[in-house]
């Protein structure tokens, strides 16, 4: 796993009303839980797994590839389309 990308957040599960200039971040469990209950589909944008504050920009994930997402990522980073 490469980590490299410096992620800011001081919040998850905001879905874009976190503060200006941070990064839209869900916990695992979270962000599972918005692909289980159809809030976030594929069309809708994609991830990439975060570990220590860092984002893993090789790993590419769509709501449809949950099994990708690292055993070691803590959190996932969310760029909506």
């Amino acid at each position: 796993m490469s980590y490299t990308e410096k992620v800011t957040f001081t919040g998850t599960n905001r879905y874009g009303t976190g503060p200006m200039k941070e990064d839209d971040v869900y916990t695992i469990a979270e962000f599972k839980e918005c692909v289980s209950s159809g809030a976030f589909i594929d069309y809708d944008g994609h991830g990439y797994p975060v570990k220590d504050g860092y984002a893993d920009k090789n790993i590419f994930i769509k709501p449809s590839g949950l099994n990708k997402i690292p055993a070691d990522a803590t959190h996932i980073v969310w760029y909506n389309r």
